[in-house]
């Protein structure tokens, strides 16, 4: 009797694996559309869409957070068209543009790094 009352349970089990696995197994219609992603997949697909506010940036400074934020510190005459925030320096005709972007600083624009853009 004790070696009945075992089988019985492990069969369903074994049967309701076997359910499961030909379900799972199954391609749905809706496949494209049901993939799950986590939180930050979406949110970084969404920022990688929007463009860099600069062309290219000698002074970048980013944080160490994947993918990283960053800035353009180069003191330039005019700011990108791209750029939202263009500040005046120190002197009145030299801007920087203050936006931050998260994503890849792009490419430098002079091989020293002496500034502009």
């Amino acid at each position: 009797m004790e070696m009945r009352r075992c089988s019985i349970p492990s069969i369903l089990l074994m049967h309701s694996l076997g359910a499961a696995l030909l379900i799972a197994g199954h391609p749905s219609v809706a496949d494209e559309a049901s993939a799950i992603l986590l939180p930050s997949q979406d949110k970084d697909q969404v920022v990688m869409a929007t463009p860099r506010p600069w062309k290219c940036c000698d002074v970048t400074v980013c944080t160490r957070s994947i993918p990283p934020t960053c800035s353009c510190q180069d003191v330039v005459d005019n700011c990108a068209p791209t750029c939202e925030d263009c500040n005046g320096y120190v002197h009145p005709p030299r801007r920087v543009c203050l936006d931050r972007y998260t994503g890849d600083p792009g490419p430098r624009c002079t091989d020293a790094g002496a500034g502009g853009n």
